[in-house]
């Protein structure tokens, strides 16, 4: 056994990204489970900030847009599927 300083146990707990930014003091993160490409991050931009600009709540926003998207791409979960809000 070698001497030295004593160690830490690490946190059993993965931080996702999107809870990592909630930690550093944002209220509200919108955020994706896995990576998306273009087209799908612009679609669901689209949706979501005019409604949020409206003053809807931002989790409504995520749900309308993301079953709006549904409805387009029924067969294609990769473009709605992943998006996620973080927040209260």
């Amino acid at each position: 056994m070698l001497d030295g300083p004593p160690r830490r146990a690490l946190a059993d707990e993965v931080i996702h990204l999107a809870s990592a930014f909630q930690l550093a003091g944002y209220r509200h993160v919108i955020g994706t489970l896995w990576p998306i490409g273009d087209q799908h991050a612009l679609d669901f931009a689209e949706l979501v900030y005019p409604a949020i600009a409206a003053g809807g709540d931002i989790a409504t926003a995520v749900h309308a847009a993301t079953r709006t998207l549904r409805d387009r791409h029924p067969d294609d979960p990769l473009a709605w599927a992943s998006h996620v809000h973080v927040g209260a």
